[in-house]
């Protein structure tokens, strides 16, 4: 099997595992009031709020469960803004589509598109970022380019202009991660370190000072980070010993440190280690734990007693509080935080929310808020589109894996005659790390370098996925 097949059947028992009453999907991303879900097949349903085509189904109508996005197939990620989204194509291309009075879907005028249109100036992207009214977009060779609002120079060109077509951000290389908030942007280096540009007048540079700046400043003080996320007008980073930094706007306690102050300086959270990822919403933060469980800080209550927390209550926190249900513990592998609510996804790959829903943005099928998780409902099932091993009682095989949690090496024992396999490793957000083709042997040792934190190894044959089981690296 050629790598870009394996590639295409990557993350699916663990995240695609056949569930028949609740929403599947293989990536999600969470917007202003709306919320995009890739599926198996690289289609995108979409729901919530689409006053500006957002959606990209056609029209302006709220969706309380997954509508099908107009005319996109082989979408390898996806970013929602304020009130735009964005879309990557397997070849490199992006399309965008919803509200573009700033020139945000870089399509070269203000237009808004109830479509998705294709941006024709950008190729080789891998990544993209949606922020308040601004758009980043990251290629193959860690150059960055963006488009859209620029009042405060978040688009890092060195000037205050308004661009309607992406421009590149000079100055600015090997860039792996991008966030976009409010009217700031983060950008994340290979080596760890963190730049920033735009608005920062709460801090969320986390430089220590409010001095807003037009082109990206190296972030003092923090180092070997992994992870970022920008909100409304907060930050957070994740460093590769699990710990989280927080700064920027505090009002409700989204830094998580037990106070309402905002902070200039990206400063430790305090009471939470083994982080995995930490996601800023609009005035919340979520953190899923390497074990699996979620915790979550700031507002709660809103105008109509959102619950975005998901811990049964509308109390607002300034501490990290557990999310419910109980069974969560040992059970998440993602999150995404929205404006007003939170999105988590289960390792069988089912979609749960919680918070405001007055535009159908949970997908749960209702308009009704909800203080404690909820599962999406089979209205807006993916579709999958291969067979697993669960399907095809002959292709089931004893599979071991040990030790597991590890080091440095596994050793999978297929205790099978079990030949002529894949064997995939690919991080949380299905990224592929180190893949092993036309595998004969039925005992293999795998040697890894892989930083401290959870993983997936799959086996793969004829384009059926045989297993996939949960990989923990501890250092």
């Amino acid at each position: 099997m050629n790598r870009k097949k394996l590639l295409f059947y990557i993350f699916s028992y663990c995240l695609l595992h056949t569930f028949e009453k609740r929403l599947q999907a293989q990536a999600i991303s969470a917007g202003g009031r709306h919320s995009l879900a890739i599926c198996a097949d690289s289609t995108v349903v979409a729901w919530g709020y689409n006053g500006f085509g957002q959606l990209g189904n056609g029209n302006e109508i709220e969706q309380h469960s997954g509508t099908a996005v107009i005319g996109l197939t082989k979408i390898i990620h996806v970013a929602g803004g304020l009130f735009h989204s964005l879309f990557v194509h397997n070849d490199g291309s992006v399309f965008s589509c919803g509200r573009n009075a700033t020139g945000a879907l870089g399509v070269g005028g203000t237009t808004n598109a109830f479509i998705p249109l294709l941006i024709g100036s950008l190729s080789k992207t891998k990544k993209v970022a949606a922020g308040g009214e601004h758009s980043l977009f990251l290629s193959e060779d860690g150059s960055v380019w963006a488009c859209g609002q620029n009042a405060s120079g978040q688009l890092g060109d060195g000037s205050n202009q308004t661009k309607t077509s992406p421009v590149r951000i000079s100055g600015l290389s090997d860039v792996v991660q991008l966030a976009a908030g409010a009217e700031f942007s983060l950008f994340l280096k290979s080596d760890g370190s963190v730049w920033a540009c735009g608005h920062n007048g709460f801090g969320q540079f986390g430089n220590g000072s409010k001095k807003s700046s037009n082109v990206p400043v190296h972030i003092n003080g923090l180092s070997g980070i992994v992870q970022i996320s920008a909100g409304e007008w907060h930050s957070t980073f994740v460093d590769k010993d699990g710990r989280v930094y927080t700064c920027g706007r505090n009002q409700y306690g989204q830094l998580g440190d037990g106070t309402t102050t905002d902070k200039e300086l990206a400063s430790l959270v305090p009471g939470l280690d083994d982080i995995l990822m930490a996601e800023a919403g609009g005035i919340h933060t979520v953190f899923v734990k390497r074990d699996g469980s979620v915790f979550a800080c700031g507002l709660n209550s809103g105008g109509n007693n959102n619950g975005q927390l998901g811990d049964g209550t509308t109390i607002d926190r300034s501490s990290p509080v557990g999310v419910i249900p109980a069974w969560f513990p040992g059970d998440i592998i993602h999150a995404e935080a929205t404006r007003e609510n939170s999105l988590f996804v289960r390792s069988d790959g089912s979609l749960w929310a919680s918070g405001r829903n007055n535009y159908g943005q949970l997908g749960i099928g209702a308009f009704s808020n909800n203080n404690a998780a909820t599962a999406l409902p089979a209205t807006a099932v993916c579709k999958t589109v291969w067979l697993t091993a669960a399907e095809d009682p002959k292709e089931v095989h004893s599979i071991n894996i040990y030790p597991n949690p590890t080091q440095n090496s596994i050793y999978v024992d297929t205790q099978a005659d079990l030949t002529d396999v894949s064997i995939v490793v690919s991080d949380v957000s299905s990224r592929p790390i180190h893949i092993w083709e036309n595998v004969q042997e039925k005992t293999l040792k795998l040697d890894l370098d892989l930083n401290a934190g959870m993983y997936f190894l799959k086996i793969v044959k004829d384009h059926k996925l045989l297993t996939c089981r949960k990989l923990m690296i501890q250092k």
